[in-house]
């Protein structure tokens, strides 16, 4: 879907899912995308939606999340809002987080969960805007 489709559309079409599924309400924000997006970029924010809504679904208790993608001066910035019970973010990381954490830092990016308890969550992350060179030892 996301090759056939570009990144906006998928991120349509999975919010669309999500919520006929569950009733939550998800709403996508996109600005400034540019459809050229490394193909790395486009699967890892595909991923880290999917699973940022897998989590917000089966933890969060949330009624309503905003996704925003958009592209600056530093790169592509993917930020997930949710108005769920929150949790100490310092103290719980799940494998689910985790695993996002470990797709940004595989293309240099940053990643950051900003959560307390009663005041839901907000994923923010960063990818640069092309791949991090990779450093070949010598022989």
């Amino acid at each position: 879907m996301l090759d056939d489709l570009g990144l906006v559309p998928a991120l349509e079409w999975q919010a669309r899912e999500v919520s006929r599924r569950t009733g939550l309400w998800v709403k996508i924000a996109a600005e400034d995308v540019p459809e050229d997006l490394p193909e790395e970029h486009k699967t890892c924010v595909y991923r880290i939606v999917q699973e940022a809504l897998h989590n917000i679904v089966r933890h969060a208790e949330a009624h309503q999340v905003k996704v925003r993608v958009g592209h600056g001066a530093g790169g592509l910035m993917l930020e997930i809002e949710d108005d769920g019970k929150g949790f100490n973010a310092r103290r719980e990381k799940g494998m689910g987080l985790l695993g996002i954490q470990e797709r940004v830092s595989h293309l240099g990016g940053s990643f950051l969960v900003e959560s307390h308890p009663g005041k839901g969550t907000r994923l923010r992350v960063t990818l640069p805007a092309s791949m991090p060179e990779t450093k070949e030892t010598m022989a």
